[in-house]
């Protein structure tokens, strides 16, 4: 075998960051899940109020920018660990047609009649 692989396989910070891949995939497969369940929850609010529920649309948000980050380190596209250790990711949002003033222009635009295309010109 070549020295330098022998050297990778004794290599303790090559074996702590696969620990620490394995620790976050199994904390994405749970962010993806809690992922799914807030986009059901999400679906009833837009159902009941007509709106989607603004404090679970940022935790949405930057939960999938936490998956993001962790798909980004298990890939060794980075070295930076995710939370819990560096900063909970705050994105700011997107706009969005869901929230309570967008719902509303939504609604009325769903609401209005459409305007005859039809044509006499014959």
């Amino acid at each position: 075998m070549d020295e330098a692989v022998r050297q990778r396989l004794r290599s303790r910070d090559l074996w702590m960051r696969a620990l620490y891949m394995v620790f976050f995939a199994i904390v994405s497969v749970i962010a993806r899940a809690v992922i799914t369940l807030l986009a059901f929850v999400q679906f009833i609010a837009i159902l009941l109020t007509g709106h989607a529920n603004e404090p679970l649309l940022q935790l949405g948000n930057n939960l999938s920018a936490f998956v993001y980050q962790i798909i980004r380190f298990v890939t060794f596209v980075t070295e930076t660990q995710p939370f819990p250790f560096s900063p909970w990711p705050d994105e700011a949002m997107d706009e969005n047609p869901w929230t309570e003033d967008s719902a509303e222009t939504v609604a009325q635009e769903a609401e209005a009649p459409e305007p005859d295309v039809s044509s006499d010109d014959k």
